[in-house]
């Protein structure tokens, strides 16, 4: 653990989990607070009901960019200052080191999320909604799943290939992921070779959109699908098992 608090605290120390935090923040509270408009046929949504798990949506897909951008640089910044030469001679296998690294982008998702949370409270409070501040809790643990797809996701691509290329497919999952409910809209209306290209990549992608549903149906008071959070569970454990698995070769 030593190694994912390390790395943690430079993240903290380097102030890019606040910074990125607080751009996320600001997002959410443009909308939340009215400065900015949420609106379907022109129509504003004010309603908390409606807005509430609207707002869901958005700290998903803000989190999730997030900690993309903040789990990037982790792993090859390690080995660009060959950071990785002094845990080799303290016996760390490379498994656990990648492991470790991963865990402090899981840990930097998760906190930047509940810096989100605390804005969505704050929505609450001042729709004055103070009761239905607990739902903040299972929404929390819900998007929570997203965030870590995500985390380890990045991480694993960071091992495997050159930076570019792994935030270019984490940003393609990403989008993918959250937008998956409207791709599979497209994919429908196109049809032909465009239309399967789309249900391919919906295919082998997490679907990160059925996740933050069931996370806005918290406060939509909606049934909840225990089947999605199985999904998303499994998809984290096969991706703790590549990121155990991946070999990154030293610069």
């Amino acid at each position: 653990m030593s190694i994912a608090v390390t790395a943690l605290k430079e993240k903290i120390r380097r102030k890019e989990l606040y910074i990125v935090s607080i751009i996320g923040v600001l997002i959410l509270l443009v909308f939340g607070t009215g400065t900015g408009s949420l609106s379907i046929n022109g129509v504003a949504i004010t309603d908390y009901k409606v807005l509430a798990p609207i707002l869901v949506i958005v700290v998903n897909a803000v989190g999730c960019l997030l900690t993309l951008i903040m789990s990037l640089s982790t792993i090859p910044n390690e080995y660009e200052r060959h950071t990785s030469h002094l845990v080799w001679i303290r016996g760390i296998s490379q498994s656990r080191y990648h492991g470790e690294l991963a865990l402090a982008n899981v840990f930097a998702g998760l906190i930047s999320e509940g810096i989100l949370f605390i804005a969505m409270l704050v929505f609450i409070i001042t729709q004055g909604k103070a009761d239905e501040a607990w739902r903040l809790i299972p929404a929390y643990l819900l998007v929570g799943i997203n965030i870590t797809i995500m985390a380890l996701l990045t991480s694993v691509l960071t091992v495997v290939l050159p930076k570019f290329a792994a935030g270019s497919i984490a940003a393609l999952v990403a989008f993918c992921g959250i937008f998956q409910g409207l791709l599979s809209t497209l994919k429908d209306m196109l049809g032909g070779f465009g239309g399967q290209l789309i249900k391919y990549i919906l295919k082998v992608i997490p679907n990160l959109h059925n996740i933050q549903t069931q996370a806005g149906n918290v406060f939509g008071k909606a049934n909840v699908d225990a089947h999605c959070i199985w999904v998303g569970l499994l998809i984290i454990y096969i991706l703790v098992v590549c990121i155990m698995v991946a070999k990154k070769k030293e610069a």
